[in-house]
C-alpha cells in the first residue's frame, strides 16, 4: 500500500512509495539527512520523490516549485 502525500509534493513517473520503502532524505541545502522509511513521510509537504538512475535508491528533496491554482478558473459562484 502506498503513503499519502502532503501539500505540494511531487512523485516521479513511475515511483511507487510503499510504507516500508527506504528514502535518502535531503536538507534544502543537498546535504543528505539520513534515511527514513516512507511511513515517516506519510504527509509531509513540500517533497519531491525520484529514484536515483545510477544506483536505483529513492529520494527526496525540498520541493523548490509551487503550483498556484488560477483563482479565475477555481470560482465557485
Amino acid at each position: 500500500m502506498g503513503i499519502p502525500l502532503g501539500d505540494n509534493c511531487t512523485i516521479e513517473a513511475g515511483l511507487y512509495i510503499t510504507a516500508g520503502t527506504k528514502i535518502e532524505v535531503y536538507k534544502e541545502n543537498g546535504e543528505p539527512d539520513g534515511v527514513l522509511k516512507g511511513s515517516e513521510l506519510s504527509n509531509c509537504t513540500n517533497l519531491v520523490f525520484l529514484r536515483n538512475s545510477q544506483n536505483g535508491k529513492v529520494i527526496a528533496k525540498t520541493n523548490q516549485k509551487s503550483i498556484n491554482l488560477n483563482s479565475e478558473l477555481h470560482k465557485n459562484d
